[in-house]
């Protein structure tokens, strides 16, 4: 059997992603200008305008649906098992994009302790899931991209990956042979 790839839907949804992000700068330059953010909404920080989304969108989701790829592609013989594990990369994808989403509408809407509330559990998130692999990262950053744009989201996000990737490394085993030690005691 052959490897798992996915290319052409890859490419596909690179352009249609990058497509989309210039229609959304397109019709915020019509409509009074491509906002900028400040890093936690402070006047003190410096302004990230939109307009770098042009070369983060498109950059980023080609590494990370190619770092997705990559894990399916070893997957190379186990037609069932690579199923399983896109519908799993899906289902993360999704769960990631809705939980930016509504962090999004929750700060758009003025609801600033439930968005407080949402960033502050990230961490908390990363403990449970693995949200350092590809398909969290970006479902997480398109789902705040609409109101943020990408650039303060892939910060965030890469954060929140960094201490999942150490905790799910480090913490996780630690805490298993600990557990394992009590049962054996």
């Amino acid at each position: 059997m052959q490897a798992v790839h996915f290319p052409r839907t890859r490419t596909t949804f690179v352009v249609a992603l990058t497509l989309a992000y210039l229609s959304l700068l397109a019709w915020q330059h019509l409509n009074g200008g491509v906002p900028g953010h400040s890093f936690l909404a402070r006047k003190d920080m410096p302004v990230i305008s939109n307009w770098w989304g042009v070369l983060v969108i498109p950059v980023i989701t080609t590494l990370l649906t190619g770092r997705a790829q990559a894990r399916l592609t070893v997957l190379d013989g186990d037609h069932a098992g690579a199923n399983a594990a896109l519908r799993s990369m899906l289902l993360a994808f999704g769960g990631a994009l809705l939980y930016g989403a509504v962090m999004a509408l929750m700060f758009v809407s003025g609801q600033s302790d439930t968005t407080s509330l949402l960033f502050q559990a990230l961490p908390v998130v990363g403990v449970i899931l693995p949200v350092y692999r590809a398909e969290y990262v970006l479902g997480f950053v398109l789902g705040l991209t609409y109101t943020f744009g990408p650039v303060l989201p892939l910060v965030i996000a890469s954060g929140v990956a960094l201490v999942s990737v150490l905790l799910h490394a480090v913490l996780r085993p630690l805490f298993a042979r600990l557990v394992a030690r009590v049962r054996r005691a």
